[in-house]
């Protein structure tokens, strides 16, 4: 059994075979290995980072790139190791991503329909096992009889149906909406909710709490998804994407350079890293979440909302636990392998292969209860996770292997998958998150409001490579 609570591993794959390619990498490689100073350094090589390097290089700027793990990608993290290359971080694009998109393309990256899993569903609500379409005569079914057919992975968009809506993301920012920055349970409440669905949309919520959670950020995404096109996925691994945007750019990357502190100097700015090591620069690309940039010394003038932003930022806690079936135990009890809980199995996702045999299990646990299960060790996390779906099916019994964990709410790069406001932060600093701080310049998938994940961290490489340049000219 393998379990990590971080991504570890950096597959490179060489997109660039001239021979040019590699006599410039061993031209520039001493040379970076002793500058200190340079125009532009972007801290961080997820997509946001990537990005704004290939932008900056495009116009002959003069660049340095620190990632403070020994992979790229950030958020993005295809499993290579296990059969069927399962993702790990960002995985679905939408037709209508077009930076993301134009970024692939440009890479000879080619996105496909994405591959079904199993078919069904199963729902473990209030110790009651069911398959979905059985839910209304669930034992388990203690919803009110206004939403008593509606399945509890539906009860939040059926919901919010009975109230408003934003016909674009920016809309979140027209004073009309302004009184819906407050917590997404208070807004459900107002909707006609009861306590049963509250807590049934709390138990796999996208966000840290629901008594937290702004509703108006929430409607912001969906906002965000309406427009987003019919899903695709890169079937060979999204990872593949970040690693070609660094073979671009290798020469003017450093790994394992973990940024510990960021303060203003000589009219420009200084980073310490980790290893002891310092570099100073004209402007910097800061491509780092919130939920890491507020555990460094940042040591620089900043805004008072920027400074909220930075401080209140949500982040959710996202856990994976992959289980390989040694039988398909599921048949036993004629229902789906996929699973809605109200426990800590959270969500449990199929993997399938081209004849669509299934090759794994996922729990997908996030929110509260991963932040909960935080204190438990990848070992003891595994036989829990084993022991809840064995007390759960009982023909699993003997059954599952864990083969991988992965925890983003631990990963120290990144500590949360997904970020979202707090109930009031709109209000308070959605307008200060993306703006320049004198030298410092603010990237990655929270820094725009228009879009959403990975085209989100794309569209930002893009806008702050533009804002270095000029202010660099």
């Amino acid at each position: 059994m393998q379990t990590r609570c971080k991504p570890t591993a950096l597959t490179r794959r060489n997109f660039l075979q001239a021979g040019s390619a590699v006599a410039l990498s061993a031209l520039y490689r001493p040379v970076f290995a002793t500058r200190k100073h340079y125009d532009v350094i972007i801290i961080g090589a997820g997509l946001a980072g990537l990005q704004a390097g290939r932008m900056l290089q495009r116009q002959g700027v003069d660049f340095l790139l620190l990632e403070g793990s020994e992979r790229v990608g950030g958020r993005v993290y295809t499993l290579d190791h296990l059969p069927g290359q399962p993702e790990a971080g960002g995985a679905r694009l939408g037709t209508n991503y077009q930076t993301l998109n134009q970024a692939l393309a440009e890479l000879n990256i080619a996105a496909t329909n994405p591959t079904a899993g199993a078919p069904g569903m199963t729902l473990l609500v209030n110790g009651s096992l069911s398959a979905a379409e059985n839910w209304p005569a669930s034992p388990g079914n203690r919803l009110p009889e206004t939403v008593k057919e509606v399945p509890p992975y539906r009860l939040l968009s059926t919901l919010l149906r009975n109230g408003n809506f934003l016909s674009a993301p920016l809309d979140w920012w027209q004073p009309e909406f302004s009184e819906l920055d407050i917590p997404l349970q208070a807004y459900l409440q107002q909707l006609g909710a009861d306590a049963e669905a509250i807590r049934l949309i709390d138990a796999n919520l996208n966000g840290e709490s629901i008594e937290t959670l702004s509703a108006l950020d929430l409607l912001r995404k969906l906002a965000v998804l309406q427009n987003a096109g019919a899903p695709q996925e890169v079937t060979i691994g999204m990872q593949r994407l970040p690693e070609a945007m660094y073979d671009e750019l290798k020469p003017a990357v450093m790994m394992g350079k973990q940024v510990t502190s960021i303060e203003a100097a000589n009219a420009g700015v200084r980073l310490h890293t980790a290893d002891s090591d310092s570099f100073t620069c004209r402007r910097c690309l800061v491509a780092l979440p919130f939920s890491v940039l507020r555990r460094l010394q940042v040591q620089t003038p900043l805004s008072e909302p920027k400074q909220q932003a930075i401080k209140h930022m949500g982040y959710t806690p996202v856990t994976q636990v992959y289980l390989r079936p040694r039988s398909p135990f599921w048949l036993a009890d004629e229902l789906s392998p996929n699973m809605w809980t109200d426990t800590d199995l959270g969500r449990v996702f199929t993997q399938t292969d081209a004849q669509g045999e299934v090759l794994r299990l996922r729990a997908w646990i996030q929110g509260a209860t991963a932040q909960r299960l935080h204190g438990m060790s990848d070992a003891e996390l595994g036989k829990h996770i084993v022991a809840q779906l064995e007390q759960a099916r009982p023909a699993a019994k003997a059954q599952l292997e864990v083969e991988e964990i992965i925890s983003w709410g631990k990963y120290p790069f990144t500590h949360g998958a997904f970020s979202h406001y707090l109930a009031g932060g709109v209000g308070q600093f959605s307008r200060a998150v993306s703006s320049p701080e004198g030298p410092l310049h603010f990237i990655g998938a929270h820094t725009e409001p228009s879009a959403s994940g990975m085209e989100a961290a794309v569209k930002s490489g893009n806008r702050g490579a533009q804002e270095v340049i000029e202010r660099l000219s």
